[in-house]
């Protein structure tokens, strides 16, 4: 047992202290206290590590009235704050739509362009073979052009893009650029109309129109297929079926001159009953006049995507291309 007297002299010996502790902290200012200590070396000496396992974080989030604290939340001065279109930048939302958008629409096309590829083989291959000759010693594309495709792509077999197109898809790629030149000069005409009877009301039309109607068309035409090459390197047409004029060499893009030689050299392949339009089968660079004349190929241009056909076709085509490899 603690003796009386020693319990007495520890707690008069505990008031002393405190009282004392007291005087010190009445006469010491605080700031002079801590100006005098080296918060960095504190810090170093503080092992964070062991602090915050020693840190109930449970407990602590019990005693954090939550919706309290949403309530002292200014979310609209919050929000005025934060740059939206700059945070959907960042988040690269843009691009995720943009290419979203463009494969749903590939691949909705492929449905329309894999069989048509398919059946340009069957007539590349038949129409060769009638005449006896080996299409396994015919280049598959410009080999500027197929060498990057195959570095950017790889060389899948069923990856299309910079090999020459075949006979069909190019001939459905003219009938869709035909209905489109129409289309487009029948609402260029109506438009004209439209605005001539705004403004003049008591203007009559003249009777014979049909050369104005068959030289504008022509004109038409031409502007609608030399401004399309010029720009895009491929028409309206050419665009659905996925393919696109290159140079003869591979390069993309065409020379100032290339476009125009080819559109104004186009009616000459389908003269003398279309004999120049054999060279897109029977050619090793499947050219037809229009190409030769200005130097261009016609190639497949679908990107990554595999231009390969739903099988028994596949596997038909696959058979008989192992055989004469």
């Amino acid at each position: 047992m603690t003796r009386p007297d020693r319990q007495n002299d520890k707690g008069l010996l505990g008031r002393m202290a405190s009282e004392a502790s007291d005087r010190v902290l009445d006469i010491v200012d605080p700031n002079v206290v801590l100006d005098h200590v080296d918060v960095d070396a504190l810090l170093e000496k503080v092992d964070v590590n062991t602090l915050l396992e020693r840190v109930d974080v449970n407990r602590l989030l019990e005693r954090v009235d939550v919706n309290a604290l949403m309530d002292r939340v200014d979310v609209d001065a919050l929000l005025e704050r934060v740059d939206v279109q700059d945070l959907v930048e960042r988040a690269g939302i843009p691009e995720i739509v943009a290419e979203s958008t463009s494969h749903l629409t590939g691949s909705a096309l492929d449905l329309f362009r894999r069989p048509i590829v398919g059946l340009d083989e069957i007539a590349f291959r038949a129409a060769n073979r009638l005449f006896r000759r080996d299409v396994s010693e015919y280049p598959s594309g410009p080999g500027e052009l197929i060498s990057w495709v195959d570095d950017k792509l790889g060389t899948e077999k069923g990856v299309k893009t910079g090999r020459y197109a075949g006979p069909l898809t190019r001939l459905l790629a003219v009938l869709v650029d035909g209905v489109v030149a129409t289309f487009g000069f029948t609402l260029l005409v109506a438009g004209v109309v439209f605005v001539v009877r705004l403004f003049a009301p008591d203007f009559e039309m003249p009777q014979s129109t049909g050369i104005v109607y068959g030289v504008s068309l022509v004109v038409w035409c031409f502007f609608y297929l030399w401004a399309s090459l010029a720009v895009f390197g491929k028409t309206i047409g050419k665009m659905i079926l996925g393919v696109r004029v290159v140079s003869a060499d591979g390069k993309i893009v065409l020379t100032g001159r290339q476009p125009l030689i080819r559109v104004l050299t186009y009616p000459l392949s389908f003269v003398l009953f279309g004999l120049g339009l054999l060279g897109v089968v029977f050619n090793p660079h499947r050219q037809a006049w229009h190409d030769r004349f200005a130097r261009t190929a016609v190639v497949y241009d679908w990107g990554s995507r595999t231009a390969s056909m739903p099988t028994p076709l596949a596997d038909y085509l696959a058979r008989k291309g192992a055989g004469t490899d």
